[in-house]
């Protein structure tokens, strides 16, 4: 963290132990904010409530990669997401380089515009709308995320939801959501090698690349859609009453 993020963040944090303090009730995203909300305030007593996914959006759909001048012989990878440090988007570029010209990866930016640079085989698009962003969900083969640290993994989640298989780091709250050997794989942080490796393994069966895709559309619609969302929340709220 730099300096004014660890000002901010003690800011941040005093306000939190107050609010923590008044509510009636505290929600999380997933299982992981649950842990480190015990583990940094003491705090036990919060509900976890996932996220919700738009399964009716975010859906499988036929896409044509001319539309989108992208090769029919390539495998193409998809990354999603501030391309921050967090998110290790500072290993795309090595993980890119091990795979070479045969593979391609699409990124979309998150909030803020940046890219991706130093490799011929990554093509930066920016920031998508939602109806663009489910396109490339779906004209991609593999998702991929190399993040050192997720809240609830939203972009891997929608992925999920198009039939997508996902190769992720094993951390934070990644494996709630992949089953590994199962959805995709989940690789050591920071282990380029690895990642490389997991992609062209799945990049070599198209079967396991479909099983896993029609595994994590299930997924999704059994624990991260709208209505399980809302369901959750409604259970909380009756619970104070």
């Amino acid at each position: 963290r730099t300096i004014p993020q660890k000002i901010y963040h003690r800011w941040i944090y005093r306000l939190e132990r107050k609010t923590l303090d008044v509510a009636d009730a505290v929600t999380c995203d997933c299982l992981y904010t649950k842990k480190k909300l015990e583990e940094v305030f003491g705090y036990t007593e919060s509900h976890v409530v996932n996220i919700g996914i738009d399964n009716t959006l975010f859906r499988p759909i036929d896409v044509k990669r001319s539309a989108w001048a992208i090769p029919e012989n390539k495998t193409v990878l998809f990354f999603a997401g501030n391309l921050s440090k967090r998110k290790g988007a500072d290993l795309l570029p090595a993980i890119m380089k091990l795979l070479g010209d045969q593979y391609i990866l699409v990124v979309a930016s998150g909030q803020k515009e940046k890219t991706v640079s130093g490799c011929p085989n990554i093509i930066n698009l920016g920031r998508l709308d939602l109806n663009n962003l489910v396109q490339i969900y779906n004209l991609c083969d593999i998702f991929l995320t190399a993040s050192r640290l997720e809240g609830f993994g939203l972009s891997v989640a929608e992925a999920m939801a198009c039939g997508k298989p996902v190769v992720a780091t094993n951390c934070s709250s990644l494996p709630e959501l992949v089953v590994d050997g199962k959805g995709g794989f989940l690789c050591e942080m920071d282990n380029v090698q690895e990642f490389a490796d997991k992609i062209q393994q799945l990049a070599a069966d198209d079967s396991m690349r479909w099983e896993m895709g029609v595994y994590n559309r299930k997924s999704v619609e059994d624990r991260f859609t709208i209505e399980t969302m809302t369901k959750g929340y409604l259970n909380v709220y009756q619970s104070l009453l």
